[in-house]
Order: C-alpha cells, then sequence, then structure tokens
C-alpha cells in the first residue's frame, strides 16, 4: 500500500500542469460552499429570514454547479492521463492496482482540497459577514465564526462528489484495454459534416427567444416567460456552436487567399479537426458568461437603485390611513397626542380617494392594471385640499389642479374620459398622500362635484409624519394597540413604518446582490477554467504537430501568431455572442426590473460596467492562457 500511495504522491507532482486547475477548482468550490453554509447559520443573521432564505439557496445552487463542474475538470485530467495509465498496464501492473493507486490519489487530492477550501472558506467567512452586514445596513459584530453544520455538509457533499469522480475514472480504466488507452489522446475526430437540420433549429430557437425578449411588454408577463426565452436562447447556442461554427470554418477554409497562410491554415485545420469537442466547449463558455452578465448587472442595479426606488416609495417616515369611518379625526387627534413633547419634522392630514390605475399620456383610468403604464392614482376635492392645507384655491368644473412625482408637462387631462384643464400643478409633496409602489404617482385636485360624476371608492384618511425611528416606533407601536371600535363595524386601519420597510427592501436587495456576486463569480472561474483546460489539453495535443512545422520552416514567431489566432476564437466568441444575448435580453430583464422600480439609467450603467469588467478580465486570462499554451508547444 505504501508503493501505491508514493506512486499517487509521484503521480499528483507530475501532473502538476493538469492538476492545478483541478485543484484550483476544488478548493474554490469548497471554500466557496463552506461560506455560504457557514454565513447562512451565523447568529449575526439571525432574524434576517430574506438573507439566509437566499444563502440556503445558493448553497443548493453551489453543490449542483460544483458537481457538474468538478465532474467536468475531472474527466480533463482523466483524458489527459489515459496514455500514462496505459503504460501502467503494458508494464505489468493489473487493474485492481491501477484502482488501488487511483483510489490513494483521489483520497490525497479530496484531503488536500477539502483542508484547502474549508482553511481559506473559515478565514473568509467573517469578511464574508461584515460585507453582507455591510450591504445590508446593519451593525457589524466581528466574532469568530466556525459552524459545525457548514463542515459537515461540506463534508459530505464533496466527499460524494469526489466518490463519483473515482468511479467515473474506474470505469474508464475497466472498460478500456491498454492499446485504447494509449491512443486516447490520440483519437481525433474527422472533420465534421455540415448539419444544415441542427443549424435550422439552432435559428429558429434563438429566434423565438429573441422574439420573446423584445416583444413583452407586460412587467408580469415578462418574469414569466424570462425562463422560457433563457431555455430557448440556450438550445439556440448550443446547436448554432455545434453546426453554425463548423458551417463558417468551412466558409473560411474556402477563402484560398485566407485560409492558405501559416497561422490561418494551422489554426482552421485544428479548430475544424476538433470542432465536434470545442463547439460544446464554445457553447458552455457562450452561456457562462450571459449567466455572469445577466446575474451580475440585474442584482447590481437593483442594489444601486435602492436610494431612489425609496426616494419614489417613502417620503414620509410613519403613516396611518383609516378607511370606511366616519370619525377619522379621533386617530389624528391620537397620534398629535403621542407626538406631544418628542421631536418630530412634520404631521398633516388629508382626506383623499385613492385607485390602482393607469396613465398613459394624458389619460388616467381607474382600476385599470396596466402594468405597462400603472400608478397610484388619488383624487382629492378641492373643498378637502383648502380645508386640510388652509388654502383658498377655486375651480371650475373643468378644470383641475395636479400633482405629479414623475412631472407632468401636458396641459390637459383626461379622467375616465372626461377632459380637465389644468389650472397650475401642486409642487407640494404632502398631496401624494400615501407612500407609493407604483412607477408612477398622480394627485388630481378637482370640485367635489366634479367627483360625484364618478362612483368612487370609501375615502381614506391619511396621517403622514417624520421623526426618528424611535420616536415613530413608539407612535405606531401605541396606535396599533389602541381601541378603535367606536370608528364603526367596517373602519380599517392600515399602519406604515417606513424605517421597517426600508430595511426589509436593504435585506432583499442586499441579498439578492450577494448572491448575484457570488454566483458570478462560480460562473467566471468556471468559464475561465473551461477556457484553460481546454487549450491546455489542446496545447499537450498540438505538441508534435507544432514540432513537425516547425521542422518544415514555421518561425517562432508565426507559432505565437498561430496560438494568439487559435486561442482567440476560442477566448472571444463566446464572448462576443454573451454580449449578443445580453443585448437581446436587455428590454425583457428591464421590464422586470421597472417592475420592481429599477431605474432604467442605472441598469444601463451596470450593464455596461459589467460587459467592461468581463472584457478587461477575459483580455487578461487570454494573454495568460495563450503564453501556457506556447511554452507547451515551442521547442
Amino acid at each position: 500500500m505504501k508503493f501505491y500511495l508514493r506512486l499517487a504522491l509521484r503521480n499528483i507532482k507530475k501532473n502538476k500542469k493538469l492538476y492545478s486547475s483541478y485543484f484550483i477548482s476544488t478548493i474554490f468550490s469548497i471554500a466557496l460552499y463552506f461560506i455560504i453554509k457557514t454565513v447562512g447559520n451565523s447568529p449575526t443573521l439571525k432574524g434576517n429570514d430574506s438573507i439566509t432564505m437566499f444563502l440556503n439557496l445558493g448553497g443548493y445552487v453551489i453543490a449542483l454547479f460544483s458537481l457538474i463542474f468538478l465532474f467536468y475538470t475531472n474527466s480533463f485530467v482523466i483524458k489527459n492521463r489515459k496514455k500514462e495509465i496505459s503504460l501502467y498496464h503494458i508494464l505489468g501492473m493489473e487493474k485492481r492496482n491501477v484502482r488501488s493507486m487511483m483510489l490513494l490519489e483521489t483520497i490525497v487530492i479530496a484531503l488536500i482540497s477539502l483542508v484547502s477550501g474549508i482553511v481559506i472558506g473559515m478565514l473568509l467567512s467573517q469578511i464574508t459577514s461584515v460585507i453582507i452586514l455591510r450591504i445590508i445596513h446593519k451593525s457589524i459584530h466581528f466574532s469568530l465564526i466556525f459552524s459545525i453544520d457548514a463542515f459537515i455538509k461540506t463534508i459530505i457533499i464533496f466527499s460524494i462528489i469526489f466518490f463519483l469522480s473515482l468511479i467515473y475514472n474506474i470505469s474508464v480504466v475497466v472498460r478500456s484495454n491498454p492499446i485504447e488507452l494509449l491512443k486516447g489522446q490520440n483519437i481525433g475526430e474527422k472533420e465534421p459534416k455540415t448539419k444544415i437540420f441542427l443549424t435550422l433549429l439552432g435559428i429558429i430557437a434563438l429566434s423565438s427567444g429573441y422574439y420573446i425578449a423584445l416583444s413583452i411588454t407586460d412587467p408580469i408577463q415578462a418574469m414569466v416567460l424570462f425562463f422560457v426565452a433563457v431555455i430557448l436562447v440556450m438550445i439556440g447556442t448550443y446547436c448554432l456552436f455545434t453546426a453554425g461554427s463548423i458551417a463558417l470554418l468551412k466558409f473560411l477554409k474556402s477563402r484560398r487567399n485566407f485560409y492558405y497562410q501559416p497561422t490561418h491554415f494551422t489554426s482552421i485545420s485544428g479548430l475544424l479537426y476538433r470542432m465536434k469537442q470545442n463547439a460544446v466547449g464554445l457553447a458552455n463558455i457562450c452561456i457562462l458568461c450571459t449567466c455572469v452578465l445577466v446575474t451580475l448587472s440585474s442584482t447590481i442595479c437593483l442594489y444601486n437603485g435602492i436610494q431612489d426606488s425609496i426616494k419614489r416609495q417613502y417620503y414620509m417616515d410613519g403613516t396611518i390611513t383609516v378607511t370606511d369611518s366616519d370619525y377619522p379625526d379621533q386617530v389624528y387627534e391620537d397620534v398629535k397626542g403621542l407626538l406631544k413633547n418628542k421631536k418630530y419634522d412634520s404631521l398633516y392630514t388629508l382626506s383623499y380617494y385613492n385607485y390602482t390605475g393607469s396613465l398613459k399620456k394624458n389619460k388616467v383610468h381607474l382600476n385599470d392594471y396596466d402594468y405597462n403604464h400603472l400608478a397610484s392614482i388619488n383624487l382629492i376635492s378641492l373643498e378637502d385640499y383648502n380645508h386640510y392645507f388652509n388654502q383658498n384655491l377655486s375651480l371650475n368644473n373643468n378644470e383641475a389642479y395636479l400633482y405629479s412625482y414623475e412631472g407632468y408637462n401636458n396641459p390637459t387631462i383626461s379622467l375616465e374620459n372626461i377632459p380637465y384643464t389644468i389650472k397650475g400643478q401642486i409642487k407640494n409633496r404632502q398631496l401624494q398622500a400615501n407612500n407609493c409602489f407604483a412607477p408612477n404617482n398622480i394627485s388630481i385636485v378637482i370640485n367635489q362635484s366634479a367627483l360625484n360624476n364618478y362612483k368612487l371608492k370609501s375615502k381614506s384618511y391619511f396621517i403622514g409624519f417624520n421623526a426618528s425611528k424611535k420616536v415613530v416606533d413608539e407612535v405606531t407601536t401605541a396606535i396599533i394597540h389602541k381601541d378603535y371600535n367606536y370608528l364603526g363595524n367596517k373602519y380599517y386601519v392600515s399602519i406604515q413604518n417606513s424605517y421597517e420597510d426600508i430595511d426589509v427592501i436593504y435585506e432583499l436587495y442586499g441579498s439578492l446582490l450577494f448572491i448575484g456576486i457570488f454566483l458570478s463569480m462560480m460562473f467566471l472561474v468556471a468559464a475561465i477554467v473551461i477556457i484553460y483546460n481546454k487549450q491546455i489539453s489542446e496545447g499537450f495535443e498540438d505538441q508534435n504537430k507544432f514540432e513537425i512545422l516547425q521542422n518544415v520552416g514555421m518561425s517562432q514567431k508565426e507559432v505565437k501568431q498561430t496560438i494568439q489566432f487559435q486561442v482567440l476564437i476560442f477566448f472571444f466568441v463566446p464572448l462576443i455572442v454573451a454580449i449578443i444575448h445580453l443585448a437581446f435580453a436587455y428590454p425583457l430583464i428591464l421590464r422586470i426590473l421597472k417592475g420592481l422600480l429599477c431605474n432604467e439609467n442605472v441598469y444601463l450603467i451596470s450593464t455596461t460596467s459589467c460587459i467592461a469588467g468581463l472584457i478587461i478580465i477575459y483580455t487578461i486570462v487570454y494573454l495568460m492562457t495563450s503564453k501556457a499554451y506556447y511554452r507547451i508547444v515551442k521547442r
């Protein structure tokens, strides 16, 4: 057994170029999962249900992705070790001995990866916890975090992954004879044929996904059909990379002036020769890059738009709304009494009729749930406005005063197809009456006689005040415990503490941002590892080819140019396609984000920043990979 252990350790050391990406992948995945589970169990986040829920969900996603990702990385290693394993067979080593050696290799790799990943995870868990608390605007507590639950789950999950990888590796050895293993690295592919059906399927699927993204206008419908569009685009991507790439390379091959150049000839023939495998790899990289851009840009947009969303929705710290009561003034007097001897900025009250409807240009419709033009509409009688704001304004029955948070530039407004001339716009935001959750907010002041032309719902009585969190908590809590049965049998009192709501918003959007960053990191690392593994693998395969080409006269400069051109295609074609996917998905994602009151400019800035950042990272990895490829094939 000691012999096999020494042999296993020597093999790992000898194949360090192959195992380096595998170790990075496993350690990274283990550390990521351990951090997620540790922070999710942290006592500092107790009571923050949203982020705990998202962290648990993120843990499941990372575990599933790690299984797929590490299985791929392991298959890359075993594929490139087939020749080595065949030599052991030829030298007389039995399959059971090879299995023992591979078992010990797996145990050593698993122990190194688990120890390294968990240690790194422990070191980063505290930093991660602080980052999360800062993101969600909670007070920061420093404490050493170690979760037994996270430790046990990490060991179990990744032990299962290593075990499945071992089973796969052993099955490769058992199912193959030494001669097949010896040729395993050298077995290439015939020049693939152009697949018309697959190309058409890809075009149809991709076009359908793009059509959904561009045609859907309803934010609710956009949320439902988003995943349908994603699936169609993924199918189209795989089909077009598999079939379309072959057609493109054959087209370039047919261009004699382009093809018969040293760098182009070698690169295109090499890519075409192994395009079946390359196409799947290119599609995987493209999908992963798209996931990075969509996930990161959306979550950054949501988080960066919090302040604008809060400014739009909340302008009063504490609000009480009374409906279906003949004595609402009593609630106002109670609030006024509770604020007595306390520091507060403002207190006011207003009677109004509140509707959720639509605002299309200058046409207002009540109870119209058109999500593309959704608006919170307040109807206020001139008599109530003058009374509560101590004014002495006058209106004709065809005239109106108007308040709009977004601004209103039309001289007229139509309310349920009855036109009104706008006599003036009121700038006082207190006319908004309630904290608004619709994209648009509008308040219309008309005579009570004009209001009587409409079938109005029950009048609401709004009380709003601004004060510190402590004062708002005290007042709203006291109102909750008041006995208001004397207000009537049907009365309804709605109480809102903006401080609590804002905390919930920060927690929710902050959780989404954190998980978005984590998942984006995982997708990006996976894309980089796939690219690196693919290029290093092809570098080993191409050693003999480039040696022959150099023997017949190819210069070192031409070798470098050939490598750079070949790697450039593998790198940037998926990135370009991913950016195209994002461009078509942009309107659909924007509609979803607008439904969540996200600002369009914020999303545009977030998207362009993510694209720029990904291009920079991509370029750095491209330069590193092309250098590594060149070091393998140069004489």
